[in-house]
């Protein structure tokens, strides 16, 4: 009887011990969640780390290059020309604890990003003319656009890195 009691709390122990720890990936940082609630400093270390057994949470974050692309849409210029025009912007999460608390999850920002994107693509070509969207200004308005997209992303704790139509 006493064996099978050791045993028992062997298993709880390991199982609890098993709990308490969790790795982050090169590619990745962890927030420790408590409750709901972030506790400490985003982890960026990679490696093995320890967190309160049952209690605590781990949300990854991905620290690589993202991206967001928008679907073929038509554009009004100011002209009132018709273009189709597509989209896509490279990013990455810039501020981890912002980014969770604002998005939680890469799906849910990039589906936020592509909003903001089509909206800056939008905005941007609708005060321009035709001409200057097929001409040399296309960079400039690439620039336009991408500055516009990282003006709002930034809320949500994400830096846009390149942006193109």
């Amino acid at each position: 009887m006493k064996g099978i009691i050791a045993g028992i709390v062997a298993v709880v122990l390991v199982v609890v011990a098993l709990s308490a720890v969790f790795t982050v990936r090169e590619t990745e940082q962890a927030l420790v969640i408590r409750f709901g609630r972030v506790v400490g400093a985003p982890i960026t270390e990679p490696g093995l780390h320890f967190k309160m057994p049952i209690v605590d949470e781990v949300a990854y974050v991905d620290r690589r290059l993202l991206s967001v692309s928008t679907q073929k849409e038509e554009v009004i210029t100011e002209d009132q020309k018709r273009l189709v025009l597509d989209a896509f912007a490279r990013f990455r999460i810039a501020d981890s604890l912002r980014f969770f608390q604002t998005v939680k999850t890469d799906f849910a920002a990039e589906s936020r990003m592509s909003t903001i994107l089509n909206s800056a693509l939008r905005r941007v070509i609708g005060t321009q003319e035709m001409d200057d969207v097929l001409s040399g200004e296309r960079a400039n308005l690439m620039l336009q656009i991408r500055d516009a997209v990282n003006k709002e992303a930034q809320i949500l704790g994400i830096d846009v890195v390149d942006g193109r139509i």
